[in-house]
């Protein structure tokens, strides 16, 4: 599929679950933790990395990414690693990155008056 091409509604209604997954700041932030560390990391050090979330909360986000493909979880003795499964994820955060660095530059430039 080319960039140019339209979507059809069967398509974006499939997408959409997917979709809705990046709309969670927790789940984004997992997200850039997993991408930036390159390995596999145990649910410990992703919760050090969520800022005040409690286990269970991360557990929850974890689960709901893992169940949608986007995250392995691999069992090592007592605890699980995971790790970015679909590395098309990648680019949606390639995205997000550029897409705040285009809004951080907007707020240093300054603005005409009305």
């Amino acid at each position: 599929m080319s960039a140019n091409t339209t979507l059809d509604m069967t398509t974006l209604e499939q997408l959409s679950p997917l979709i809705r997954i990046f709309a969670h700041p927790l789940r984004l932030r997992i997200l850039d933790f997993l991408e930036t560390s390159k390995t596999p990391q145990r649910v410990t050090e992703i919760v050090g990395v969520c800022e005040g979330a409690q286990q269970a909360i991360v557990s929850q986000q974890l689960k709901i990414m893992r169940d949608m493909g986007i995250l392995n979880a691999e069992r090592r003795k007592n605890c699980v690693y995971y790790s970015i499964k679909n590395s098309e994820i990648l680019y949606f955060m390639g995205c997000v990155r550029k897409f705040d660095l285009h809004v951080e530059s907007q707020a240093h430039t300054p603005t005409a008056e009305l």
